[in-house]
């Protein structure tokens, strides 16, 4: 066989599985298949992702319940402004926003920041308008985020935790698979 030369799919198939025509086919592996990697990859990423769950609940969680606890009783507030806002879009799929609401009334007041996440969505060129909830005083957002596009971030949250959370189970099992073998 000469260097660079393409040879017949037969004979190639042959030589590059390394048949042996002496060995008898009836023989079967009875050996188990192993866990790729090592344990310490899949704990890498099993902690990884356990911390990235937790990020998720910690940070985005909350915003989520009180923006479902509040539906319905935001009304646009006139003495606070909406500056610095932005949606980042990440491979047409997720889109992560950010706003900065800043007090009219008392402007040396530190602005309010307001980040979320949606998935298929993007900020699309809407207003961003600054609202108040009429229960509870204290709670400011925007509109789009609080009220427009609350199914969308709850589906969001849902998908993203989901997401997480199997990829640890399967970490989880690879992880035990690859310490037992």
């Amino acid at each position: 066989m000469t260097f660079g030369k393409r040879q017949s799919g037969v004979g190639a198939a042959a030589q590059a599985l390394n048949v042996d025509m002496a060995v008898p086919q009836s023989r079967v592996v009875t050996e188990a298949a192993r866990a790729t990697g090592s344990p310490v990859r899949w704990l890498i990423v099993l902690i990884a992702c356990g911390a990235a769950l937790y990020g998720l609940f910690v940070n985005y969680a909350p915003n989520i319940l009180r923006d479902h606890r509040l539906a319905g009783t935001w009304q646009p507030a006139y003495d606070l402004r909406a500056m610095e806002g932005k949606c980042e879009r990440t491979n047409f799929i997720i889109a992560f926003c950010n706003a900065k609401i800043k007090s009219v009334a008392m402007p040396d007041q530190a602005p309010i920041a307001v980040s979320f996440m949606m998935l298929f969505s993007g900020g699309g060129g809407e207003a961003l308008v600054p609202v108040r909830s009429t229960i509870d005083r204290t709670a400011v957002s925007i509109f789009y985020s609080a009220e427009t596009k609350l199914l969308n971030r709850t589906l969001s949250f849902i998908s993203a935790a989901g997401m997480l959370t199997l990829t640890g189970v399967v970490a989880l099992f690879l992880l035990y698979k690859a310490v037992n073998s």
